[in-house]
Order: C-alpha cells, then structure tokens, then sequence
C-alpha cells in the first residue's frame, strides 16, 4: 500500500484557499511568510510551541504534519529526557526537559530558601522551573467501565466524569520502559512478553507480535530476560531483541529472539556460550546494541549486531574498577558510546567515551571529576549522564537517589536538582524528540499504527493535572543526607 508524500510546499498550497478569508480577517501570520522561512522558524522551536502552532491553522498543520517537516526537525533536535513518576497503579504521563539549558545555568538565585512545596507561594520561587510539556504513553491491561464514582474509587483511579473510570488488569497498568532510539521508545510488560513502540510526541503506538513460546515450557527455567530496541542504518530497520538466561546454565545466556518491526514473527538466534548476567542500559549505536553487565564476575559489554544478528563481546574502556560493575553506567553522547565510572568515595568520578567504534584503543576520558575535593559531592549511588550541553561541555547526570546534578568542568562546584510535585521515585528515559510517524518508518502493510490521543482523549486522569518541576536545593550541610533519604517508594 502505497502512501502519498506531498512536499512541505505542495501541503501548504493545498489549504491556501480554505485559510485566505481567515488570513484576510486577522492580518499576516506566521503561515504567510515563505515556506524556507516558516520551516527555519518552527525548527528554532521547542515541541510544545511547534504543537501550539499545529492548531493554529490548517496550512501550519499540514506543514509540520509533512514527512520532510518530521526529518529535518530531527535532524536539529537536541538530546533531552523524560520524567516518569513510579506510581504504583498507573503512571501514563511522562513530562519532557528539551531546552532548558540556561535554566539550569542561571546563578541568579536570590532566594534564601526553597519554597517549592508550597503551591501558594511556588510562583514566588525563583529556584525551580515547571515541566510543562507533558505527553501520554499507551498503558496496558485497562478496561473502559460504566459504573459510578463511588465505586471507581474502590476499583481505579477516577477519571473526572461521573459514570466512567479505568479498571486495570493485574497490579500494575503500566509498562516498562526498554530503551529509546530515534525518537521512538519501546515498553515491555514485567515479563517482557508483551511490546509495544510508540512515538510520545506524535501519540503514535503499534503492538508487537507475542513472543515465541521459547522460555513458556517446563523444559527451561528463566532466571532473567533482558530486552533491547534499536535501529539498523543499512536496511532502515528497527529491531526488538529479547534475551533469556536460564537456570540450568552458570550464569549463561539460554536463548534469545528478535522481532523486526513490520514483520509478524519473533526469529530465534543463535547464542554461544556466553556467560553474561545483569545486563543493563540497553545502548543502540552504529547499528548494534550494547548492554553492560558482568561476564565471570568482572566489568564487560555485550554486543548485538543488528545486519549480522550475532551476539559478541565488546571492548571496555581501561582501567574500571572492574569488582564493581553495580557502579558503572553507559549510554549515547552525540552518536557514540560512553561509559560513567563511579566507584565508591574517594574514587574519581569519570566518564568515557568511544570516539572510533569498536577500537579499545579509541577510548578517551572527556570528564574526570574528584569526588574528594568537594565534601558535597554525594558520595554512594549511580551516575548516569541524561543530557549533555554545549557539545559536552556540561552534563546532566541523574542519581539514582533521585535527583539531578549539573556539572560543568572548569567551574567551581556543581548544582543538585530535585524533582518536586511527586512523592514517588521516578524513571529517567533519555529521548531525542521527534514528529516523525511510525507509518513512515515501519514497514508492512498489515502494521496497525494506533493512538493514544484518540483512544482515551476524552478520559483523564488525575495526574494529568498535576505539576512536576525540577528545584534547585539549597547550599547547606546535610542536604544531601535528606536528598538520599526521602522520596522512598
């Protein structure tokens, strides 16, 4: 099934006619200046204003909703990441941090303390910013009911009407979160039998095939499952990989399968006997995905060729404390792979990255930060670098006592952000934004492409509506014992 592809220009003469009497009536807009100018301006923009935009008038709708609009705004987008709040029942809203870099910059704090908590004098505090931009992820196991509220209280969470709640399926009416890649992210069920990618910017969501009955059966046991998304330049593919260790082998992998999107099967693939274990931070680059984990107890990566579809192993930087893997995180910087070492107290803070992939020499140290020179630094704990500033000049690492620290070398200390507005932990997903439509990337005419606003548009939830924002804590001894203390699940 073919699909018709109008050029930015093409889409915008289409609706000239239907806009002119408007366009006559409230004067020139931004739709009235050339099409290479209008692009450039929208480009400049962060992703909530190009949606505002989008419903201002049909010419601008159609010209951000063109394919061309969608890769060349990918082309210049920014590295972000997405804020999810760990609720126990269902946590379908994720807020986006795309450009605030100068407010994580700006040392005109002239507030004496934080105030943040309370919503009457929160406009007064000058120490924190909003995350306005929220999207919704598909959620699972969730049935539409009649009933009333009285009873939607017991059974789920309202939904503001009078004679409509969500009922869900299981404990949790959420799924977790993969990986991203490209603008796309995929989510899993706990058993990570069940997939779905979705597009959050756009709403856009498909699901997956069910996996193979491999792991199902009494023959196996299944220790772990790890999973993994990614793309493939050469054939513009992307791909889902889902690893099982079983029991029955010494920290070994028993199987695995991958899932090309557009197709309708799971493909078995073969494993040889390596004996990786707690695989983590599933990292697509140059056409492969890594994980880290531990290989006969010490520090290594794991490697899975997408063209060839073969597992191998992967060289790791020099000199990691390689008796602590639980302290080592990994990820993607500007198309090549990083690895962030952070031992223990007293150890250098230090961050690597790959600058020619697949050369263990080509390992270099971009930041080395010591830990023992500032007795504020939070000890203890995972790093893992979230966005990065000016070409890497300063990044934005998350802690897994859930907060934030923004550091850049060559000044004199470092910030801690904290997320307020949620009394839960929360899940952290790195994610280059992108309004490019899964029907223009998947392949397959038999792929329903589904989504989310016009799915449960007329249903909300309460935590629609309330605010997260990112708070500058306070210079004083013993925050950090609170930071890592509260917020408990």
């Amino acid at each position: 099934m073919k699909r018709r592809r109008d050029s930015i220009e093409s889409a915008r003469v289409a609706v000239e006619v239907d806009d002119e009497p408007e366009s006559q009536q409230l004067g020139a807009s931004l739709a009235d200046l050339p099409t290479h100018i209008t692009t450039d301006i929208l480009l400049r923009l962060p992703v909530k204003s190009i949606l505002i935009c989008k419903c201002v008038c049909r010419s601008l709708k159609a010209m951000i909703s063109d394919p061309h609009f969608a890769k060349l705004h990918f082309q210049h987008s920014q590295s972000g990441f997405m804020i999810r709040a760990k609720d126990k029942k269902l946590s379908g809203i994720v807020y986006l941090l795309e450009r605030e870099t100068e407010k994580f910059e700006n040392d005109d704090d002239d507030s004496q303390f934080c105030c943040c908590e309370n919503s009457i004098m929160r406009p007064e505090c000058n120490c924190h910013f909003i995350l306005e931009h929220k999207v919704k992820l598909p959620f699972r196991g969730a049935k539409l009911v009649w009933g009333n509220r009285d009873e939607s209280k017991k059974r789920g969470r309202p939904t503001g009407r009078e004679n409509h709640y969500f009922n869900f399926e299981g404990e949790d009416g959420k799924f977790a979160v993969v990986n991203s890649c490209n603008g796309l992210i995929c989510l899993c069920d706990r058993e990570r039998d069940y997939f779905v990618v979705c597009n959050p910017i756009t709403g856009e969501f498909i699901r997956l095939p069910q996996t193979s009955r491999i792991g199902k059966t009494n023959k196996f046991s299944i220790q772990e499952i790890y999973a993994g998304f990614g793309f493939q330049p050469k054939n513009n593919e992307y791909k889902v990989v889902r690893i099982l260790r079983g029991l029955q082998f010494y920290h070994g992998i028993m199987a695995a399968e991958v899932h090309t999107l557009g197709t309708s099967t799971w493909r078995n693939v073969e494993v040889n006997s390596m004996y990786f274990y707690h695989l983590r931070f599933p990292t697509c680059v140059s056409g492969a995905l890594h994980w880290i984990g531990s290989y006969h107890g010490t520090l290594s990566i794991l490697c899975f060729d997408f063209e060839s579809e073969r597992f191998r192993s992967f060289p790791t930087p020099p000199c990691l404390y390689q008796s602590c893997t639980e302290s080592i995180t990994m990820g993607e910087l500007r198309g090549s792979l990083y690895i962030c070492d952070s031992f223990s107290k007293g150890t250098p803070f230090v961050m690597w990255i790959m600058k020619e992939y697949g050369f263990k020499e080509s390992w270099t140290k971009i930041f080395s930060f010591d830990t023992m020179s500032s007795y504020r630094w939070p000890f203890g704990g995972l790093y893992w670098p979230v966005k990065h500033f000016k070409n890497g000049s300063a990044i934005l690492m998350y802690h897994s006592y859930n907060f934030f620290i923004y550091y850049e070398p060559g000044k004199d200390g470092f910030k801690i952000f904290k997320v307020r507005g949620t009394q839960s932990r929360f899940d952290v997903i790195p994610h280059i934004p992108s309004f490019i439509s899964l029907k223009d990337v998947v392949k397959g005419d038999n792929i329903e492409v589904l989504n989310v606003h016009s799915r449960y548009e007329e249903f909300k939830f309460m935590e629609e509506n309330a605010d997260l924002f990112l708070a500058k804590v306070n210079d004083k001894v013993g925050i950090l014992y609170t930071i890592s203390t509260d917020d408990e699940e």
